[in-house]
């Protein structure tokens, strides 16, 4: 969920904020599938995304791998991975990611148990394209 700032007041005549902060926690329930993915955006026309934080959780068991990335033009492509994670212990990406308009960042879980518990946490700012 990305928080929008509030409207100019009327007559006023200044553009709205640069920056607004995007703060997102997700809580899914993991089907045993083979891929289990969760989507944050799509980032909206004339925005970019700065995430500075993103943290992925599996509550309940251990699983193969988890992936943290971009998904551009229908395309997953993985940024960071940890393998084997442990149950009950956060993962993080250890770097920035960058987000134009269109695209949204995935977490992908590999390997869970159907019914495990899965979260992901978000941090980042939300800036208009071509502005600082």
């Amino acid at each position: 969920m990305v928080q929008q700032p509030p409207p100019a007041a009327p007559g006023r005549d200044y553009p709205r904020p640069c920056a607004h902060p995007i703060l997102y926690e997700s809580d899914l329930q993991s089907l045993g599938a083979t891929d289990e993915d969760v989507d944050v955006g799509p980032v909206p026309q004339g925005e970019y995304w700065r995430i500075e934080h993103a943290a992925t959780e599996d509550l309940t068991t251990a699983s193969t791998e988890v992936r943290i990335g971009i998904v551009r033009s229908s395309v997953f492509v993985p940024l960071q991975e940890q393998e084997a994670p442990s149950a009950a212990r956060l993962y993080w990406a250890d770097r920035p990611i960058h987000l134009s308009t269109g695209d949204r960042l995935r977490a992908r879980w590999t390997g869970t148990t159907s019914g495990d518990r899965l979260r992901l946490y978000v941090n980042g700012v939300s800036m208009l394209a071509g502005g600082a």
